[in-house]
């Protein structure tokens, strides 16, 4: 790489001193060149206040600690964070493992991405690799059932809904996050790549060049190391700032023996020629993996052809700085775009209604507060087809916190519409609500439930903080008005 304007702009969104002198600890080959970066990390660090990322890379570099810093006073230190992280890791993936062994027993084939492929390799070499979720990709058409079943051993989903509304948008989700008791943490998959690098007709060439693996006492599926670079430039560049063992992930691909014409041929037809040529620069010049300076040169020619793409690549891979700068914009306004481009791509709409602003009044009747209630249309007949606009106004039983707070209409298997009203945090306090919204039953539907929605959902150890922020607010409605539509 010659040290033009793109060079220097791709180099800015390398890893922070600190955490390039750990990559290099734990990944280059030339061991007294690796200590010496160890080294530089020790002498300017404080152990007593590592960041995440920084505890994750130390974890990799633990089984080298004899030949990096054999009279280092910190290898104890070093020792105890492996051993967390390992702990940690197998908790999480024994937490996973009955998922694993009830989907295989359905069969449905599973390929383990990220973290948990190393796991799943049963390399020793990997032991420090930390595994905080199981990332597992199945094919598209299996991706309801591999969901119920999860659903179905009371893993829930971690976002703001309930189970009918996630299992709703599943035809449009590249993923979803499950959570389960302290340690559970799936990410369900049915690509391995997330917008703007996802391209379904290819994902079939992944399946065919994986390799067997073993993960929780369940067969399945690992990248082949050319697939495991792309997966990781696709996962890893979109945050880079949160973590950088990524980038140890793929040099130790690399070293595993890369296609390096196929992997061009899936940057390009992916769009991650840039996302690319910054990790790819980095393996070559910091890391010392012998990427070839032809591919290298290619990336970088295909970057210049889409400025945005690059612009925004850059603000995503770059460190995250703790004062505003020019940066911190672009990495928002990337991050932005890319879900606006997301949310366009889906084939089906959510239908989301938003509280009204018109007043409501409270009444005089009120039920005891509730999570969940039936609403039954006045003239309608149990199972009769209705078509109209309900008009209800409901009292919500606020958490001290700035939130959404969600609700959902649905039948037995069907969402119909979520409402949704945002509130400052002012203190635990009751709130009027009113929403205006249509709805069609159709023949047979059951009569429609309005249930509260938890903003977020969390493993078991979360502070009672957290969940009492974010949990499903309970309610009572006050009154229902449902005007069918006339023929």
């Amino acid at each position: 790489m010659t040290n033009g304007p793109l060079d220097l702009a791709l180099r800015s969104a390398w890893p922070c001193p600190s955490i390039d002198n750990l990559l290099r600890a734990v990944a280059l080959n030339d061991m007294p060149m690796a200590a010496a970066a160890w080294h530089d990390f020790e002498s300017r660090s404080d152990f007593g206040n590592l960041t995440w990322g920084e505890s994750r890379l130390i974890s990799l570099a633990a089984k080298r600690m004899a030949q990096l810093a054999p009279s280092s006073p910190f290898r104890p230190r070093v020792a105890g964070i492996e051993r967390s992280i390992w702990s940690r890791s197998q908790l999480a993936i024994g937490e996973v493992a009955p998922i694993l062994r009830a989907l295989q027993a359905a069969k449905v084939d599973m390929l383990v991405i990220k973290g948990a492929s190393r796991a799943a390799s049963g390399d020793p070499a990997d032991r420090g690799r930390s595994v905080n979720d199981v990332d597992i990709c199945v094919h598209p058409e299996d991706m309801e059932r591999a969901f119920d079943i999860a659903t179905g051993k009371g893993w829930v989903p971690s976002g703001s809904g309930t189970i009918l509304y996630h299992r709703s948008v599943l035809p449009d989700a590249v993923g979803i996050n499950l959570v389960h008791g302290k340690f559970g943490n799936l990410d369900l998959h049915r690509t391995a790549f997330q917008a703007p690098y996802d391209r379904n007709e290819d994902d079939d060439a992944i399946w065919s060049r994986s390799l067997s693996g073993k993960l929780g006492y369940a067969d399945v599926r690992i990248p082949s190391p050319t697939d495991t670079v792309a997966i990781a430039i696709g996962h890893g560049a979109l945050e880079a700032h949160k973590r950088s063992d990524w980038l140890a992930d793929i040099a130790a691909a690399i070293d595993a023996g890369v296609d390096w014409d196929l992997l061009a041929d899936i940057l390009g037809r992916r769009r991650m020629s840039a996302a690319g040529a910054i990790a790819l620069g980095y393996m070559r010049e910091r890391l010392e993996r012998p990427v070839p300076p032809w591919m290298l040169e290619r990336l970088m020619q295909e970057a210049r052809r889409k400025p945005s793409g690059f612009v925004a690549a850059i603000a995503e891979t770059s460190p995250k700085a703790d004062t505003f700068s020019l940066y911190w914009l672009a990495r928002l306004w990337a991050k932005q775009s890319r879900l606006i481009r997301a949310y366009r791509k889906k084939a089906k709409r959510q239908r989301l209604v938003l509280a009204s602003i018109l007043p409501a009044r409270r009444g005089t009747a009120q039920e005891p507060s509730v999570l969940e209630q039936v609403l039954r249309l006045p003239d309608r007949t149990q199972g009769e087809a209705w078509t109209g606009t309900i008009d209800m106004t409901m009292l919500a039983e606020l958490p001290a916190a700035s939130r959404r707070v969600d609700f959902e209409i649905n039948t037995k298997n069907r969402h119909h519409v979520r409402l949704r009203a945002f509130v400052r945090n002012r203190g635990p306090r009751e709130r009027l609500l009113r929403f205006r919204f249509s709805l069609s039953l159709a023949s047979g539907d059951v009569n429609p439930v309005i249930a509260a929605a938890p903003s977020r959902s969390f493993n078991t150890d979360a502070p009672q903080e957290m969940l009492d922020r974010y949990r499903a607010v309970k309610f009572c409605v006050l009154s229902l008005t449902a005007r069918p539509t006339r023929a």
